[in-house]
């Protein structure tokens, strides 16, 4: 609703539907968008309360997490439906404890997630890097192909002269 305020304000503005802005204006549109209901709104977070919450959360995370099982916890088709109700939930009781989200409660127990549960997963694209010598002659047979190439291509070319 505050965001859908601001962006009226910025609609509304004639000096941004021209492209003149000033200091002056930006200043004035600044206040305008933090309005004292908006400020009221998130001042007062109730951290204490947002932990029990953020607490929850987890632990029915923790007990999806327990019913698939250790092997499936990296198989990220089977765990991200899962996750995702995590972070709408952390996103819920966020709100519901007057706090932005993210915030560092939040991820705080999103770290403590990760290490308990995914600390161990590989993503595929982690693969070890090539030794030394197959990059080197990756990398160097194909420039010193060029000139050889070019060469074949000028003596081709003055034989049919």
């Amino acid at each position: 609703m505050f965001y859908l305020f601001g962006l009226l304000l910025l609609l509304l503005d004639p000096s941004m539907i021209c492209g003149q802005t000033t200091q002056d204006n930006r200043t004035e549109f600044e206040e305008n968008f933090q309005n004292q209901s908006f400020q009221k709104r998130f001042s007062h977070c109730r951290e204490e309360k947002l932990k029990d919450y953020c607490r929850n959360c987890s632990e029915i995370f923790s007990e999806v997490m327990s019913e698939i099982g250790g092997e499936n916890w990296c198989i990220m088709e089977i765990v991200i439906r899962y996750y995702n109700q995590l972070t709408v939930c952390m996103d819920i009781v966020s709100s519901l404890s007057d706090c932005f989200y993210p915030n560092h409660v939040v991820e705080q127990e999103f770290v403590k997630i990760h290490q308990q549960y995914f600390s161990l997963c590989r993503n595929e694209e982690d693969l070890l890097d090539a030794p030394a010598g197959v990059v080197l002659v990756s990398t160097l047979l194909p420039i010193l192909l060029i000139p050889f190439i070019v060469y074949i291509v000028v003596w081709k070319s003055s034989l049919r002269d």
